[in-house]
């Protein structure tokens, strides 16, 4: 979750009630405000989680990651993001940075990246995104940081989907379903290069978030492969 409230001077609520709702551990690092943050919930123990402040000091942006042991499957790492959402150029700064703390160890990165993947969209809809965006007053979107994430050969879980979820509208011109207000996909869930981590076919979707949220849930499932060369997966 990103932009998740837990108010520690109440008992880290409402996001502890949500975890309590749902049988979940959590770990929680705030973000833009003291009480405002992501959080990874998991259904499974949290063996152990840490904070990395994603560029400098000066950036209040970070990536919560958690360690998640899972039964007959072993430990996943699991990265939760939430990127700049005006500049590109400084969200690049943060891509790098969270790539870089990673330290080439395998995991799963998951968030709201606010960056478009110019693949998903015709070359009409690309110029209708740009013109609704200039009329908005937001700033032009960019693609620079999906680019760069597909250099570093990140998979994405967009290319496992399987049927789409009828109240999430596809605009015209797009062959994804967006996650966020403005019908454009922002949200991802990245499996890093060299990883055991793959998704399984048919199984990405976005589903409504029914008013709770301005973004989509987005969802996948992942295998682990045990070995690189036997190619037997843990569920």
């Amino acid at each position: 979750l990103q932009d998740v409230k837990a108010d520690e001077a109440d008992e880290m609520r409402p996001l502890s009630d949500l975890a309590a709702a749902l049988g979940m551990h959590f770990v929680f690092a705030d973000s833009w405000a003291p009480q405002y943050g992501n959080a990874v919930l998991s259904k499974w123990p949290i063996k152990q989680s840490a904070v990395h402040r994603i560029f400098d000091d000066s950036d209040f942006r970070n990536v919560l990651k958690a360690t998640i042991d899972v039964p007959e499957t072993g430990e996943v790492e699991f990265h939760c993001t939430h990127l700049d959402h005006l500049d590109e150029n400084w969200r690049m700064k943060q891509v790098d940075a969270v790539i870089a703390s990673a330290n080439g160890a395998p995991h799963v990165l998951a968030g709201a990246l606010n960056s478009l993947d110019e693949t998903d969209y015709s070359p009409e809809r690309w110029s209708d995104i740009v013109r609704y965006y200039e009329e908005m007053g937001k700033p032009v979107p960019k693609a620079e940081v999906m680019r760069y994430l597909r250099r570093k050969e990140y998979t994405d879980a967009k290319d496992f989907g399987g049927e789409c979820e009828s109240v999430v509208v596809v605009a015209k011109g797009q062959n994804v379903q967006g996650t966020c207000k403005y019908g454009t996909r922002v949200d991802y869930i990245m499996a890093s290069p060299e990883s055991p981590y793959k998704f399984v076919p048919g199984s990405y979707s976005v589903l409504s978030s029914k008013g709770t949220s301005d973004h989509h849930i987005v969802k996948v499932d992942v295998v682990k492969l045990r070995t690189k060369h036997l190619q037997i997966p843990n569920r």
